[in-house]
């Protein structure tokens, strides 16, 4: 092969390979960041006291039977409370933290049973 026929050849070739590129990306759906997904907190009573799950899109993401961030397996003493720290939780995921609670978070959103 002559020199001029191997840079017809890569020319081609390379024309080839765009053209795929182009159709490839063409067709690939792209991940709108409008999607959104539906995320809900939902209390629960557990053990005497009380617990949540956070929802996505109708599945369960996070089941809290107990108190985050707390030692021990020890309930909400509340609905009001364990629905607090769920949308606490929820509140992160939509702002894309980590949905960890801390004993001082739950100090600060006066969760008495955080002490």
């Amino acid at each position: 092969m002559t020199k001029r026929n191997i840079i017809i050849l890569s020319g081609i070739v390379l024309i080839a390979l765009a053209f795929f590129a182009v159709r490839i990306k063409n067709k690939a759906p792209e991940k709108s960041s409008t999607t959104m997904i539906a995320i809900a907190v939902e209390p629960f009573e557990i053990n005497g006291g009380w617990g949540y799950k956070v929802n996505m899109d109708g599945h369960t993401y996070i089941y809290q039977d107990v108190i985050p961030g707390v030692p021990g397996n020890r309930v909400f003493q509340s609905k009001e409370n364990a629905l607090r720290v769920g949308n606490a939780v929820m509140d992160k995921l939509t702002h894309h933290k980590i949905p960890a609670i801390s004993q001082q978070e739950l100090i600060n959103m006066q969760i008495g049973e955080a002490r």
